[in-house]
């Protein structure tokens, strides 16, 4: 994971800035894990470049393990995406056709919901445009509560859409971030429920 005075950076290429809230109380979750490590400019490249040069992935499950003893069970098709998407030691890209997913884990004290605003907070301040659909409840790793939005934007290229879930349990904080160019996130739309259904996040 990045420290707190490493660089992010924004959707109009290679500028840091700050970590926003780096100051708060939270310091398991080091600005989100996720978010923190991609650059939306360059996410709207590897998303293209995901659909054009897919690694032919097995039919086989693959079993990852996150952070904090998460495990996340990948549907036959999905190949990893740490070439294109570096998400830190806690968590895990993958790619499947012109989609993008990472998952992460890492200590949080906080609730599902503030650490739903605190992803999608950083989501908007990356894309030119944002806008996202109302959170939703749903349930994870068989009977942990979770919330979900869906949103979509704009960088300097291109259009995105996206599916962000966040879950807590424990002390620990789970989130899901898929990315697709717009009009394709329903194509993986059940392999996403199936690892959210399937995932492990112990107690």
């Amino acid at each position: 994971m990045e420290e707190a005075g490493a660089p992010i950076y924004t959707a109009r290429g290679a500028r840091p800035r700050p970590v926003p809230g780096a100051d708060v109380s939270r310091k398991g979750w080091r600005g989100p894990v996720i978010l923190a490590a991609v650059m939306v400019g360059w996410m709207l490249l590897a998303v293209t470049l995901a659909a054009i040069v897919t690694p032919t992935g097995t039919g086989e499950e693959t079993v990852l393990r996150l952070g904090r003893g998460v495990i996340v069970t990948a549907p036959g098709g999905w190949t990893s995406a740490a070439d294109i998407w570096e998400v830190g030691p806690n968590a895990v890209s993958l790619q499947k056709g012109g989609t993008l997913v990472a998952f992460a884990a890492e200590a949080y004290d906080g609730t599902d919901q503030s650490l739903l605003t605190e992803q999608s907070n950083q989501l908007e301040a990356e894309f030119d445009s944002y806008r996202v659909l109302p959170a939703a409840a749903r349930v994870v790793a068989g009977d942990l509560p979770a919330l979900v939005v869906l949103f979509s934007g704009a960088g300097t290229s291109g259009r995105l859409e996206g599916e962000l879930v966040a879950a807590v349990r424990g002390g620990t904080g789970v989130v899901m971030l898929a990315v697709a160019p717009a009009g394709q996130l329903l194509r993986v739309q059940d392999d996403l429920d199936r690892m959210l259904d399937t995932m492990v996040v112990p107690r």
